[in-house]
């Protein structure tokens, strides 16, 4: 009895022991040897990308260095402290990357968190000679810093220009300075003296490398925007010319788009509605332009400034009057300037013998396509989407940045299409088929009357956002609505003659389907295009028989929506004969059949 007794207390306490033992020793060594291994490959993917990174961040710091250098030779002080800064980041990031590699890296495999991740982060910390007194590359941009500011001192002492201490505009106080763009012209945030107002003024000295066309530009078109607001007052005398414009105390929409991806993978629905009305408020701003007779001509995100929730077109420099006799040119931003506007003015087309308007419709298509992708359209309307958002929006865009024939006819068309998506419920569920311009219904515009957009409609089995825009149905295709009619007599008439015929013993014979007769084999893809609705199984089927049976008889057909959105822009009404077929091998297409 006592040995059963002392064999159950001694399994009972072998068994307690056990759970002890692996909850409290076999359970935390597995996570630490889980933990291990998670720290080894976040070791290995960061030492990866240091060794990586960093000769590419050497590099962009040798070529700043270097522009610094050109820029100082040169006399562009008000590039130099750019550059400078830009290359003082890269440098910064130089010195971060090797204490991440052969320090901070190897710590934190074995758990130990370095001094340095509590310091600010990569990419954003900048060289300062409180900071990092014996930094050499500190010692080398105050060497740097010291010589730009002799020769300025030097210049000014020369031309006998005031400094910017010395400059005073009557009425106005200086209380900042914003940098300088690319006309030569000074940006000086001031404060009215009586209502404490602040403002900015834009100066254009001619003693200190201001272009007199420049400044001729700029002044003519003073008067109109002055009525509109977008200028408090504007002078000019013998030597310089500055006006002063509303301030807007933000950022502009380049860095808080990039600010807004960086912050997630997809743009949320909040998001789009915050770009949505950023775009809205350029759009009516555009509009009041147009309906001055003026054209912005410089439409682009750095132009943008975001400030109180709504969006800001500043910058004046090239505002053009669209009943201008002047000869076009080539002014404005890559990317965000039409590339026609580029061959008119190449062909010598004055502003008035175009549509000046239709260019500013352009650069708002691409600032919205910035937004949505973070980065500018390289190649126009055929710019890539390569993240995920409305097919709605992306049709908005391709329709803005299409030929210019093929475009919004105006700001107002464009506006009407934005507040539709804006306004609804799931931005998401808008498809290019609701929006006015492609319903032809009408739709009130904020800041304008209401407005006919009377545009063409989109085939139903056209995708804009994959590159397709608004087409015309070729007269000679087969309605939809008479299609419909001649099945539904077909099948009326089936249904009354079918009872009537006597039963017979022998089965039904089922009707074979359509055979295509056998044509010459072309010599290459031939791209098929559906024109047949989505709707109709029926006739879907018939399509895809078809397209099964030419490729029985030995044709390369080619099913592309992407091509066939491409083919769409250039394609003749009458389908018929194709006018430049050097397109269509571009292609590397030789036929097209059309169902």
């Amino acid at each position: 009895m006592g040995t059963a007794l002392f064999t159950c207390f001694g399994t009972v306490v072998a068994i307690v022991g056990a759970v002890i033992m692996f909850v409290y020793v076999v359970i935390p060594l597995l996570g630490l040897f889980f933990v291990f291994i998670g720290r080894l490959f976040r070791f290995m993917w960061q030492e990866f990308r240091d060794i990586l990174l960093l000769p590419i961040a050497l590099l962009v710091a040798a070529v700043k260095v270097c522009s610094v250098i050109i820029c100082i030779v040169l006399g562009r002080w008000d590039i130099v402290r750019i550059e400078k800064q830009k290359a003082s980041k890269r440098f910064a990031e130089v010195r971060d990357r090797c204490i991440a590699l052969f320090i901070d890296n190897p710590l934190q495999l074995f758990g130990i968190q370095p001094a340095t991740t509590t310091q600010k982060p990569l990419y954003t910390q900048q060289v300062q000679g409180e900071d990092y007194p014996n930094s050499v590359v500190e010692r080398a941009f105050k060497a740097v810093r010291n010589l730009e500011q002799d020769a300025v001192r030097q210049v000014q002492d020369f031309l006998g220009t005031p400094s910017q201490s010395q400059r005073s505009f009557q009425g106005y106080t200086i209380v900042g300075t914003l940098p300088s763009g690319g006309s030569g012209a000074k940006l000086y945030i001031v404060q009215k003296e009586k209502t404490h107002e602040k403002f900015v003024i834009k100066y254009f000295d001619i003693a200190s490398g201001s272009i007199l066309p420049q400044i001729v530009r700029e002044s003519k078109a003073m008067e109109c925007a002055k009525r509109l607001g977008l200028v408090i007052e504007h002078h000019l005398d013998e030597s310089c010319f500055w006006y002063a414009m509303p301030f807007h105390d933000g950022e502009h929409l380049g860095l808080l788009t990039n600010k807004q991806h960086a912050s997630a993978a997809k743009l949320t629905a909040t998001q789009l509605v915050s770009m949505l009305t950023y775009q809205r408020d350029l759009l009516n701003t555009l509009h009041q332009y147009h309906t001055a007779g003026l054209w912005h001509k410089d439409v682009k995100p750095d132009n943008i400034i975001i400030h109180d929730g709504g969006a800001h077109l500043v910058d004046l420099g090239l505002i053009t009057p669209l009943a201008s006799a002047m000869t076009l040119t080539t002014h404005g931003t890559e990317y965000y300037r039409d590339p026609e506007l580029v061959r008119q003015a190449m062909r010598g087309v004055k502003v008035h013998q175009v549509n000046g308007a239709k260019f500013d419709v352009y650069g708002a298509g691409a600032v919205l396509y910035f937004m949505l992708e973070n980065t500018f359209p390289a190649h126009g309307a055929l710019s890539d989407f390569s993240k995920e958002s409305p097919e709605g929006i992306r049709w908005i865009v391709r329709r803005a940045m299409a030929d210019y024939d093929k475009r919004y006819d105006s700001v107002e068309e464009m506006l009407g299409d934005v507040l539709v998506v804006l306004q609804a419920k799931n931005i998401s569920n808008v498809r290019p088929a609701d929006l006015p311009s492609v319903t032809g219904r009408d739709t009130v515009v904020q800041g304008a009357e209401a407005t006919k957009m009377s545009a063409r409609r989109l085939p139903k089995n056209t995708t804009p956002s994959t590159g397709g825009g608004p087409f015309t149905h070729a007269p000679n295709k087969t309605q939809p609505l008479g299609l419909t009619a001649l099945l539904a007599a077909i099948v009326i008439g089936v249904f009354f003659i079918i009872p009537t015929q006597p039963e017979l013993n022998e089965p039904v014979v089922v009707q074979p389907a359509p055979v295509l007769q056998n044509h010459e084999q072309p010599g290459g893809p031939v791209l098929l295009i559906n024109e047949f609705p989505l709707q109709s199984e029926r006739l879907q089927a018939l399509a895809q028989s078809t397209s099964a049976q030419l490729q029985q008889q030995g044709w390369n057909i080619v099913v592309d929506q992407d091509v066939e959105a491409r083919v769409r822009t250039w394609l003749p009404v009458s389908m018929n004969s194709i006018g430049d077929p050097s397109k269509l091998f571009q292609e590397g297409l030789v036929g097209i059949v059309v169902l």
